[in-house]
């Protein structure tokens, strides 16, 4: 769609409403921007609109009544998407959007160390990041709703940036940018817009999206849902494109079979690294063969590849081990968390543990920071749990009553907190649902 001189209402101004009625006007349409939770218009008020463009997320009257009317109703991504190309916005840029479950900001990271060779901009759940020379330059607080990929190339005009790779993690989805459009995981599915559509359905218009040409990268369990796409590699279980060989921490190798490129070409072989350590390999496991499908995809060498991993210390927030005050930190503290991760969290930590030495779990969610906080009630089977000398629970004070457990306002004052009941080489897990 041509948006130029059409009226047009855009639903949800928490997630985005507001920027991509920003560019609208910029191309010439007339744009509302309108609040689907507080003080929502009546349904007819959509009845004079020329288009309606509305989250996959969230369910809404708006929506329903421009639907039911014969209204053209595009999404935020297929309206981003739009938009993008229409102000001409990347137009040189080797492009990734990735989306999914789990993995995504690991991934984006890895695609980040991968091409810190060149100008990179990416927006992932850290925010948007501008990097030259392997350095980050500018950053600025963005969520990854889709709008904000309008919002990064308002950025990148303000600074004459040029980027050379474009690094986009997107909730639910893809916009059609991308040149490689990845899907990391599609499990565990849960259900969206008043349950009316679930986030498998949502993460799938990534496909009907794509644009001509580029690839895609999914999952080997989820290639059913692409077997229509041209550019198709899949990671995972015998018989995907990209699968492992050997995973231990002294070797890993990464086999690849007839795997399309976004040249066209063909390729396999195989990549070998020893893992720099630094993070729980089992629970990048999946991640690591994503990125290197995705970089393949992308044209990038083997031998780059290769290097870039044996080089890798993982992300911070993601299952990664650290010092602090010379105590073991596994942090674990990312906007994704979640029970099983606490868990994996927890297992990593006391196989870290020295005889003689205590393993405090940091655990809760920074309330303000997430839009969803970690359930509750695993902080008394957690409080209980043997291996754990003690709990400090972050956000959620109502159990701090318990035996060995304490509350905290904050990470920061939590992780004050864990030093405070530890002494050298003790183990502090860090499980906090919050922004990084």
């Amino acid at each position: 769609m041509d948006f130029s001189g059409k009226n047009i209402a855009v639903l949800d101004t928490i997630h985005g409403a507001r920027q991509i009625c920003k560019t609208l006007r910029e191309v010439g349409a007339d744009a509302v921007a309108i609040n689907i939770y507080h003080d929502t218009p009546p349904p007819t008020t959509i009845d004079s609109f020329d288009a309606v463009i509305a989250p996959v997320h969230a369910y809404s009257v708006l929506k329903a009544r421009a639907e039911a009317s014969g209204i053209p109703v595009l999404t935020h991504h297929q309206a981003v998407g739009q938009l993008a190309r229409q102000i001409g916005a990347f137009q040189d840029a080797l492009i990734f959007e990735v989306t999914g479950v789990k993995g995504k900001t690991t991934t984006a990271s890895l695609l980040e160390l991968a091409f810190s060779d060149r100008k990179v901009l990416s927006l992932t759940s850290r925010g948007l990041e501008i990097h030259k020379n392997g350095a980050c330059v500018a950053k600025k607080r963005l969520s990854i709703t889709p709008a904000n990929i309008l919002a990064a190339a308002d950025v990148a005009r303000e600074l004459d940036f040029e980027p050379q790779v474009c690094i986009f993690e997107v909730s639910l989805g893809g916009t059609g940018l991308a040149d490689v459009n990845v899907i990391t995981t599609l499990s565990p599915e849960y259900s969206i817009a008043r349950e009316t559509s679930t986030s498998t359905a949502a993460k799938l218009q990534m496909l009907s999206n794509a644009k001509a040409g580029s690839c895609v990268v999914t999952p080997g369990i989820a290639a059913s849902f692409a077997d229509s796409c041209q550019c198709l590699n899949t990671f995972g279980e015998e018989g995907a494109t990209v699968r492992y060989e050997d995973l231990d921490t002294d070797k890993v190798t990464i086999a690849f079979n007839d795997l399309s490129q976004i040249n066209g070409q063909r390729l396999s072989g195989q990549i070998q690294f020893k893992p720099a350590g630094g993070y729980d390999l089992t629970s990048y496991e999946d991640t690591l063969l994503c990125f290197v499908t995705t970089a393949l995809s992308a044209k990038l060498d083997p031998e780059t590849i290769a290097h870039k991993l044996s080089i890798f210390k993982g992300v911070i927030g993601r299952m990664s081990s650290a010092v602090i005050e010379n105590r073991v930190l596994i942090d674990n503290s990312n906007s994704g968390l979640d029970p099983t991760s606490v868990e994996r969290a927890i297992r990593y930590g006391v196989a870290l543990k020295e005889p003689g030495q205590k393993v405090v779990l940091i655990i809760g969610a920074e309330t303000k920071a997430v839009c969803e906080g970690i359930d509750v009630e695993i902080f008394e089977t957690l409080s209980r749990d043997s291996v754990l000398d003690a709990v400090v629970i972050v956000g959620d004070q109502m159990w701090a009553s318990r035996t060995n457990v304490l509350a905290a306002d904050d990470l920061e004052s939590a992780l004050l907190t864990a030093i405070t009941l530890t002494k050298e080489r003790d183990v502090i897990i860090s499980c906090v649902k919050v922004w990084r």
